[in-house]
Parts: C-alpha cells; sequence; structure tokens
C-alpha cells in the first residue's frame, strides 16, 4: 500500500500522540518508515532510543537495567509534556511500557503491545520467556543470551540476527548493522509493578505470526477476551515495524477508539 492511502482511513481525520519503542538491540532507527507514515497523515510521533542503544551506544554498560529503560520513556513524556498518548512497546519494548504505564497512567490513552512481552509484578524478561516457550526453546534462547553476555562482552549480549526473526531478506543486513548489544541485566530486571496501569482501559495486541519459535502467541491468548483487550494478526516476521511499516501505521491509527 502506498504511503499516500493513508490518508485515506477513517480513523486518521483527528491527529494522536504515539510513543514507539524499539525492542532489544534496536534503536528508535527501526520506527523510520512507521513513524513517517503517521507523521505524513498529521500526527505526532516521538520514537525514542533506550539508554545503550542506537545512537546512545555510547553510553552502553552492562549495569544498564530495565530500570534505566523504563525511565528513559518516562523522561520522554515528561519533558515533552505528553498526554493522551498511545505507548507503543516492541517486544522487550513491552516490558518497558508496562513500567511506564503503571507509573504515568494519566498520561497514556492506549497501550499497543507490538510482538511484545506483558509482563505481570516482578517478572523480568527471562520469566517470561521461560513462561511462554518449551522448556528447549527457553534454555536455547536464555543460555545465548548468558553466554553472549560472558564471553568478552562485559555484561552485553549480542544481537539475535534478523535471519531468526524471519525479517523480509532485502532488510536483514541493515538491521545486522544497526543493531547494538544490550545489558543481559535488562532481561534479568524484574518489573515492579503497583497495578496502576489497570487504569488504561484501552490495550491492544499485535501478534506477528510468521516466525518461530515465537514466544508471543502466548502472550495472545493471555490477553485474548479480557476486558479492554483488542487482538489484531499480521502475516509477517518479528520485525513489523520494518517489514510492514504502512500496515502497521493503518492498524496503530486505530487504537484510539
Amino acid at each position: 500500500m502506498p504511503y499516500e492511502q493513508l490518508n485515506q482511513d477513517p480513523h486518521c481525520s483527528a491527529p494522536a500522540t504515539f510513543v514507539l519503542v524499539h525492542g532489544a538491540w534496536h534503536g528508535g532507527w527501526c520506527y523510520r518508515d512507521t513513524a513517517r507514515v503517521l507523521r505524513e497523515s498529521g500526527h505526532t510521533v516521538f520514537t525514542p532510543t533506550l539508554t545503550g542503544l542506537g545512537e546512545r551506544a555510547h553510553l552502553n554498560s552492562h549495569a544498564i537495567t530495565l530500570e534505566t529503560h523504563i525511565r528513559d520513556v518516562c523522561g520522554v513524556l515528561e519533558a515533552e509534556e505528553l498526554s493522551d498518548v498511545i505507548l507503543v512497546g516492541h517486544s522487550y519494548g513491552g516490558m518497558v511500557i508496562t513500567g511506564v504505564a503503571d507509573r504515568m497512567s494519566d498520561r497514556i490513552k492506549s497501550l499497543v503491545y507490538l510482538d511484545a512481552f506483558v509482563p505481570q509484578h516482578a517478572q523480568s524478561m527471562n520469566d517470561c520467556i521461560r513462561q511462554a516457550l518449551s522448556e528447549e526453546n527457553a534454555t536455547a534462547y536464555l543460555a545465548a543470551f548468558q553466554a553472549s553476555a560472558m564471553t568478552g562482552n562485559c555484561g552485553l549480549t549480542s544481537p539475535v540476527p534478523a535471519v531468526a526473526f524471519n525479517v523480509k531478506p532485502d532488510s536483514r543486513a541493515w538491521i545486522d548493522r544497526r543493531c547494538s548489544p544490550q545489558s543481559f541485566a535488562s532481561f534479568a530486571t524484574p518489573a515492579l509493578l503497583t497495578g496502576r496501569e489497570s487504569a488504561i482501559k484501552d490495550k491492544l495486541f499485535i501478534l506477528a505470526e510468521d516466525w518461530e519459535p515465537s514466544p508471543f502467541p502466548y502472550y495472545a491468548k493471555q490477553v485474548s477476551g479480557k476486558e479492554g483487550w483488542r487482538i489484531v494478526r499480521l502475516s509477517c516476521g518479528h520485525d513489523v515495524m520494518i517489514d510492514m511499516p504502512v500496515e502497521l501505521a493503518n492498524v496503530l491509527t486505530g487504537t484510539r477508539g
């Protein structure tokens, strides 16, 4: 679908404010095309890069935790004085936006989990992987993370290659070139939640169906049928914002109710 066709979507009449949070090893750069589509339709879009990643890789450290990244995004909402935000989190970014929503629910209109983890109180991303995958697949994931963090990387995990997420072949080299190592501690930090995120009544889970072993069908099933939740399924690999930027933008503009 050409970008200009987005303006024909009936959901696009009222401008909205989007904060798009990337997943592990990525940076704000991964939302480049989706953000462009949304901005061309009159929406306000922020694509923050989490500490230690992307253009902020010079700040990388084994000491960076999930708490660091939650504060990164809270800082954007605070410094930019944002309200009625549609807050989107991809993959690991689901851990981040859940923490942000727990602290700043009054500023958030909708939560969007883009093929993302939906943690409960005291769960880390590693816990979420164990919960969602078979023991064999979970063990393989976590062993790879830990081994890369301990093998000359000073506590930083190496990026998973794009091919493993079934990204379209013509984007794989670009993604692999742009991704950065990420602190293992950020995967091991539990999400400490009070339950205030439940005040946000509009929640969307977008499931990318064309890659495996994926932990995210588990989370789509967990939220299916719950009050306030909707599910959209897309036929693509894990990096939806790169493989289907226009389609993703169209889905996001339908989150405002």
